[in-house]
């Protein structure tokens, strides 16, 4: 196969794998119109640690995952990932998936500059320029001072931020996880912290139906087959060409927001969407961040690891 034919190939897998990620969270953002966060959270992550536990063999195996002797930073990961996921799914519900999309994406600008300061990296000016402008297309889009802040965009944001410290928890962790460490940990932490919240909060009063069952059976399902696309594509080939198609997650998230849910976006959002697409690209490819632990971090957005 030619070098062209198998960098199409990869590209294909990650527009793949993030296309079903958005299919996801299409079902989890109409299981929270019927559920709390709360709830939806929970279920999804039910069906996520069945799927993660029937295919542990194909994503390196539970004895492995059992074994790590990193289990403490799988925990902190896990703690950041319950954040992220419960915010999202929020964010779904209150302000849409366009605008949480939008917002989630300043996660990378935020791992950039705390990579500084926890791994010692050095920044170049064109990265400093990306990171500056992604921070201003974030401040297009919530205009603070012009409108009210929607305390769920907030959240978003605390969100972006817990993504950010996550992948770089994900490259403290290294390459001698299996896939499943990263997977694993995230999602029992994830369910076992909505777990009590569930029985805080009368959770479990409401029980879904089998018809709704399948719904979140639906989010694993499109999560888990994201993640195994996404993590091929950024195996074999370099991170500057497959990390890009993750923000074709933002014009699923405008079309599917318009046509199933009548949202919008008005134009002050899609110039600061486009600004902050832009800057993250840029950035990505002044990176050239080849590492598969920071591949990894980016594909656990299948559980809002």
């Amino acid at each position: 196969m030619s070098d062209f034919k198998f960098a199409i190939q990869g590209m294909m897998l990650a527009v793949l794998g993030f296309s079903m990620f958005s299919i996801g969270d299409v079902f989890a953002k109409i299981m929270s119109d019927d559920f709390t966060v709360i709830q939806t959270a929970f279920w999804v992550n039910v069906m996520l640690m069945i799927a993660y536990v029937s295919l542990s063999h194909e994503l390196g195996g539970l004895k492995q995952t059992f074994q790590s002797r990193k289990k403490h930073l799988h925990l902190i990961r896990g703690i950041l990932g319950f954040t992220v996921f419960f915010m999202m799914i929020n964010g779904f519900q209150k302000i849409g998936m366009a605008m949480s999309y939008t917002l989630i994406f300043s996660g990378p600008f935020i791992a950039a500059i705390l990579s500084v300061f926890i791994l010692k990296q050095k920044i170049g000016i064109h990265r400093w320029v990306s990171i500056l402008l992604g921070f201003i297309g974030v401040l297009i889009v919530l205009r603070p001072g012009t409108m009210p802040i929607e305390l769920a965009a907030v959240g978003v944001l605390l969100a972006a931020l817990c993504f950010a410290l996550s992948s770089i928890i994900t490259r403290k962790i290294g390459n001698d996880e299996p896939t499943l460490s990263f997977a694993f940990y995230s999602a029992l932490v994830s369910l076992t912290l909505f777990t009590i919240l569930m029985v805080v909060f009368d959770g479990f009063a409401t029980l879904p139906t089998i018809p709704q069952l399948t719904f979140f059976i639906s989010v694993a399902f499109f999560h888990v087959g994201g993640t195994f696309a996404v993590t091929r594509a950024f195996k074999g080939h370099d991170t500057a060409i497959i990390a890009p198609f993750h923000y074709v997650q933002l014009i699923w998230g405008i079309f599917f927001g318009y046509i199933l849910f009548e949202q919008t976006i008005d134009m002050w959002t899609a110039i600061g969407s486009g600004i902050i697409v832009a800057s993250g690209i840029y950035l990505i490819y002044r990176e050239k961040v080849r590492n598969a632990e920071l591949n990894r971090g980016v594909t656990t957005h299948g559980a809002f690891d």
